[in-house]
């Protein structure tokens, strides 16, 4: 049995054992506590050698109670052999854990894990890859948001972005019991509000037709489209698009939304083959082998960067780059076909929400002002 006493010639407290399968009282040495103290670490000793020897599971409060212990004191009791190793710190660097975390992560996509290595990198930059997480307060936290708009020069919604999936790295450590509270979990408004103004651009027709005469090729060609008149998350859904997908005397195509997929039945969504869109499908299925499983191949590679590429094709057809490149592309698609059909048959098409569809896509776009003003403006130039 575990007893708190106090030694004779110095006064201070410690507690007594007999760890599993050891003849050999051990004396764990306390130090300048309170007899309140002692007596709560005698009970957790007790009931960690108890279960041990009896071959159960640890008990919950002991757990917790351990997770909350000085890194010194766990060493100590391992030492001792109350327990078998630190269970703990092994893990407990931002950079060590979060690495760990990221590998048991296999259910994210490519995609996913890129984001929350770019957050790993933030919190890193800031705090030191071997910081110890449970010395980061909600007073650092605080001031980790404040640096990334200030010195980190992040744009409110990347802000938000990067808090978000550091509460999610904390959660994840406090669940894990490395660490007794979540430094971001009472931060608020971390849910990314709408672009910018200045951030959200409509591609209209012409714009368009001129970046598609300006694509090398058909491949190429068909990627634009799929993104302006498919109105696919690109390169999530573009990449995993294949042959079979595509009905083609149904006039349809089945997308593997991959943003979606951890929602019940939200794993893959139908999408007409639009008129806009389907010569271009048809002019590229020409020319691949008839035993193709990927409709496009050229962004399959990890070398290629769609983005890059794009840039380049808009200067030779001499057009501005407009900002977010390929979800401003979705959501013109968006605001065009709402335009022709109720909202929940475009959302079903697309992969969104009315809710999400309105905050982060749908534009007011210069046809909407001249069809409100009608003729008027015209009868008064005349």
């Amino acid at each position: 049995m575990a007893s708190a006493t106090k030694a004779e010639k110095t006064g201070l407290w410690r507690v007594q054992f007999y760890p599993p399968g050891c003849r050999k009282r051990q004396t764990l040495r306390l130090g300048k506590v309170t007899k309140r103290v002692a007596d709560e670490i005698a009970r957790h000793i007790e009931r960690i050698i108890t279960n041990r020897e009896a071959g159960m599971p640890m008990e919950e409060q002991s757990e917790a109670w351990l997770a909350r212990l000085p890194d010194a004191l766990r060493r100590r009791l391992v030492a001792l052999k109350v327990i078998e190793d630190t269970g703990r710190r092994t893990h407990g660097t931002l950079s060590a854990f979060i690495g760990d975390y990221l590998a048991t992560r296999t259910d994210l996509s490519p995609g996913s894990i890129d984001n929350l290595r770019v957050a790993r990198q933030w919190l890193e930059k800031r705090f030191g890859p071997d910081r110890d997480m449970d010395s980061i307060t909600p007073g650092d936290a605080d001031a980790y948001r404040t640096w990334l708009g200030s010195e980190g020069k992040q744009a409110e919604n990347t802000v938000r972005r990067l808090c978000g999936r550091a509460k999610q790295f904390f959660r994840a450590a406090l669940r894990r019991r490395l660490i007794r509270e979540n430094p971001f979990a009472d931060m608020k408004k971390l849910i990314v509000g709408a672009s910018p103004d200045h951030r959200v651009t409509f591609i209209d027709r012409a714009t368009t037709e001129k970046v598609l005469a300006a694509c090398p090729n058909d491949e190429w060609r068909l990627i634009f489209a799929l993104a302006r008149y498919g109105g696919l998350r690109t390169p999530s859904e573009l990449v995993h698009l294949k042959w079979q997908d595509i009905d083609w005397s149904a006039g349809r195509f089945t997308v593997t939304c991959i943003k979606t997929k951890h929602h019940e039945g939200r794993e893959t969504r139908v999408t007409p083959l639009f008129p806009e869109l389907r010569p271009y499908l048809e002019k590229w299925r020409s020319q691949v082998p008839a035993d193709a499983k990927w409709v496009i191949h050229c962004s399959r590679s990890s070398r290629v960067n769609l983005r890059t590429q794009l840039l380049r094709i808009l200067e030779k057809a001499k057009v501005k780059p407009w900002p977010k490149l390929f979800q401003n592309l979705r959501s013109s698609r968006e605001t065009e076909l709402l335009k022709q059909f109720p909202v929940h048959v475009v959302c079903a098409w697309l992969g969104n929400t009315p809710k999400i569809a309105m905050k982060h896509y749908l534009q007011v776009t210069e046809e909407d002002y001249k069809k409100a003003a009608g003729d008027e403006p015209e009868r008064q130039a005349g």
